[in-house]
């Protein structure tokens, strides 16, 4: 129902093994915050279990106990996101009403704000920390413009919304990379956009006092942005971009970036992105001694980790796999063609 297994998650992260309540709860502290710990039923020993991964601002672990325990914490300085994948936990964030956290129901956590959670024995949960400033920097980004108050999130979450198992597809993604050698999380560009990714699902998938605005339509960029944004992903493709350092770049809201490119290219500002990125690959190998040159070498250095995804995108445009590139077959046309700005004034290559 979560979209994530219901297995221990991040085996190859261990953070701690623990049977000591206080070697557990300095595990904790220390990967997520301060807070107090109390097993409840001293007649099932504790056998608490640890992985964590930090990509960027987000932080992802799978805790469990083994016993039925409490925790309780002091305000938070950053956002949290509680998911249990086997049974269940009473989580409360501050003076609100406890969230019933099991089977298709995860529980948010505000900053500024205590916690106090009550684990059942049979208890696992992926959890989820983000940093606030990170967080709310992204929500300017999306709306293009200062916060008035502070981000508030509905601390009870469907996870059986579209839009929630959406976002779960995406945590799944990123326990799935974390433990492969050489996954996405372990490069830069990558995992910058992985961080974009788990940080704009949880703004557009949780109802927060923004979400009115967030889901409104948006007004189309201006050309000027949009010159501006092609011209930074054709003079430096290799470089991390996600969509909201883009709409900075250009000084516009992210839906309107996204809104200007679909109606003036017909994909989105990181799908560009691919495509150029994709040209630059196929240059490369079609200019390289097919003696020295590895696909996933150069593949690789244009952000493409994925060897059969790389494939696919690379035949579906160029109608060749880029092993007959570097081989010497000439590829199909690469679909570039004229597109006529807003202004027309302005041609710009796609």
């Amino acid at each position: 129902m979560t979209g994530l297994p219901r297995t221990e998650l991040l085996p190859g992260h261990p953070v701690a093994r623990a049977r000591d309540v206080d070697e557990a709860h300095e595990a904790v502290t220390r990967t997520y915050l301060p807070h107090r710990l109390e097993v409840l039923d001293r007649a099932i020993g504790l056998d608490m279990r640890l992985n964590a991964v930090r990509v960027g601002a987000v932080t992802a672990g799978y805790l469990r106990y083994g016993s039925a325990v409490r925790l309780g914490t002091v305000d938070a300085g950053d956002y949290h996101v509680n998911i249990p994948v086997a049974g269940r936990c009473e989580q409360r964030c501050g003076s609100g009403e406890p969230v019933f956290a099991g089977p298709g129901r995860a529980a948010v956590f505000m900053p500024g704000h205590p916690a106090d959670l009550r684990w059942e024995a049979a208890c696992a949960q992926l959890c989820l920390m983000i940093d606030r400033h990170e967080l709310e920097l992204e929500l300017r980004r999306q709306l293009g413009r200062p916060l008035g108050e502070r981000l508030r999130f509905t601390t009870t979450m469907d996870l059986g919304t579209p839009a929630a198992r959406s976002w779960l597809e995406v945590l799944a993604l990123l326990e799935r990379e974390a433990d492969r050698p050489g996954g996405i999380t372990h490069h830069p560009a990558a995992a910058t956009h992985l961080q974009s990714l788990v940080i704009t699902g949880l703004l557009l998938a949780q109802p927060n006092n923004y979400s009115d605005h967030l889901h409104a339509p948006a007004a189309l960029a201006p050309p000027r942005a949009l010159r501006r944004a092609v011209e930074l992903i054709e003079d430096d493709p290799g470089r991390p971009w996600t969509s909201g350092t883009l709409a900075r770049e250009a000084a516009v809201s992210v839906r309107s970036l996204q809104e200007g490119f679909q109606r003036w290219f017909g994909l989105p500002p990181m799908a560009y992105l691919r495509d150029v990125r994709l040209t630059r690959v196929q240059g490369e190998l079609a200019a390289a001694d097919p003696a020295g040159t590895t696909i996933a070498a150069v593949a690789a250095r244009w952000g493409f980790l994925h060897a059969g995804r790389f494939a696919t995108a690379y035949r579906r445009k160029f109608g060749v796999l880029p092993s007959e590139t570097l081989h010497g077959r000439h590829a199909a046309a690469s679909g570039h063609r004229a597109r006529r700005w807003p202004d027309a004034a302005c041609r710009v290559r796609v």
